[in-house]
């Protein structure tokens, strides 16, 4: 105990001048930590905000290129929008166009097409005429040729009955052929 009781008495000033510094190294401590910090501010610290505030100008230089990129997209976008919704409103129109106008021909092609129809049918009809009047007559002449014929035929023979029949019959078994 003689020991804790010398270390006691001899301990009380040797904390007492540890709790309080000396005065010179304290001024010391002060005056180095403040020459440290305006170093490390002229240093380090300048320099840094320069780069921060640099980095700060590039990215915001970056976002309004950015906004000002997108605003032109979106009006690129909305004209190509408009030419799209003009080209088919377009085309639209172009086909209405093209079904009344292929309408209008179709309809002239017809009517051209019953035209020459009845043009060839009145010829034609025309021509069927002609040939049966032609053809009558030549029936009519034919026939008159054979009624003389016939009547030649009698009269140079006897006039019978019977004989008279036969002559019609062989006239007319000799038209046949």
């Amino acid at each position: 105990m003689i020991f804790f009781a010398e270390t006691q008495t001899a301990g009380v000033p040797e904390i007492i001048t540890s709790l309080f510094p000396n005065l010179p190294n304290f001024i010391a401590h002060v005056i180095a930590t403040i020459v440290l910090v305006v170093i490390l501010s002229k240093l380090m610290y300048k320099p840094f905000r320069k780069t921060i505030k640099d980095r700060r100008n590039k990215i915001n230089e970056l976002l309004s290129e950015a906004v000002q990129k997108q605003t032109e997209a979106n009006i690129g976008v909305r004209k190509a929008e408009a030419l799209l919704q003009d080209a088919k409103t377009e085309s639209s129109l172009i086909i209405q166009t093209s079904k009344v106008d292929a309408d209008i021909q179709k309809t002239h092609i017809i009517s051209e097409a019953h035209k020459y129809a009845d043009i060839i049918k009145n010829q034609a009809e025309k021509d069927i005429a002609q040939e049966r009047s032609k053809i009558e007559a030549e029936i009519k002449a034919t026939i008159v040729n054979v009624a003389f014929d016939a009547a030649e035929q009698i009269l140079q023979t006897e006039i019978n009955k019977t004989k008279n029949k036969k002559i019609v019959d062989d006239f007319i078994e000799n038209l046949d052929k």
